[in-house]
């Protein structure tokens, strides 16, 4: 028989042990000044797929990564704000001017995007082509002229209706336009235009689980980059969608016999799912050439 003081003892011996368990169990504080512990990684979304059971690619998709990854890392070299998200599921991320001058924004986006060894390789014959482009993009940029940018300049599309016999992609080109592209899925039946076109003559197939577009027939009027990324009749684009939960990896490969020396295979982007109830794509501001043959400087976006 135990005693109430017994008991009594034995009970503040048990709460004891149960406390000094749960203080053993606690990782130590993180030194001062030691950036925040990462978060463990949530568990993949499932890959929804059509009835067909192809994976679903329908929806809207933004840069960036899905929603349970959290926000995007601050870029280095820039001071951010703190991350939110606004109504059309974007995330923002304030940026503090370099020197407080708006035109460094634009600067700095251009070194950024220079500041990479993969570029395409052309033929040593036309690389003073390519520069003398660059240099005078302002006037000779096709896409400053309100030309379309084509593809694979003008990014991923932000919209995909997917069918069994057809995919439409559609794109928000930043400061100019909305684009679309009608894409048949299936065995080619038709063939380009002998002339070419700005867009080219795409078509789609599957492999397993990656959706293939394969787009031929382009003319030589567009850019496929905007360092002067001038390409011939026989440039072939080929772009890979495949979807992993609520992510989609983009890739895409340019090859051109006339002018490259071996094709070009892109940094694939990664896009995440809009999940926003209601979000529709924006339009976009009608485009106009009318300044430039009043600009004076080499700056530009694209």
């Amino acid at each position: 028989m135990i005693s109430a003081r017994t008991g009594g003892l034995c009970a503040a011996m048990t709460a004891a042990l149960l406390l000094a368990g749960q203080g053993a169990a606690q990782p130590p504080p993180p030194p001062a000044g030691a950036p925040p512990a990462a978060r463990p990684a949530a568990a993949p979304a499932p890959t929804p797929r059509t009835p067909d059971g192809k994976p679903d690619l329908n929806g809207y998709w933004n840069t960036g990564p899905a929603p349970e990854d959290g926000p995007p890392a601050p870029a280095g070299g820039l001071a951010r704000g703190p991350t939110t998200v606004d109504e059309n599921g974007d995330y923002i991320s304030p940026i503090t001017l370099r020197n407080g001058d708006m035109s460094n924004l634009t600067n700095d986006g251009v070194i950024s995007r220079r500041s990479t060894n993969n570029i395409p390789l052309y033929k040593p014959e036309f690389w003073e082509k390519v520069e003398d482009l660059d240099y005078n993009g302002n006037v000779t940029d096709p896409f400053n002229h309100c030309m379309p940018p084509s593809i694979p300049r003008m990014g991923t599309p932000r919209r995909i209706i997917q069918t069994p016999n057809e995919v439409l992609f559609f794109y928000a080109i930043g400061f100019q336009r909305n684009d679309y592209r009608a894409i048949p899925i299936g065995p080619r039946t038709v063939q380009p235009d002998r002339d070419g076109t700005w867009m080219g003559s795409p078509w789609a197939h599957w492999e397993g689980d990656t959706l293939v577009v394969e787009t031929i027939g382009f003319n030589d009027q567009t850019w496929f980059g905007p360092q002067g990324y001038l390409h011939g009749y026989e440039m072939k684009v080929t772009e890979k969608f495949r979807r992993e939960g609520n992510r989609l990896i983009y890739e895409s490969i340019v090859e051109d016999p006339e002018y490259l020396q071996r094709p070009w295979v892109r940094d694939p982007v990664t896009l995440s799912l809009n999940t926003t109830p209601g979000f529709r794509m924006a339009e976009a501001p009608p485009c106009s050439d009318r300044d430039v043959k009043n600009q004076v400087g080499k700056q530009r976006e694209m």
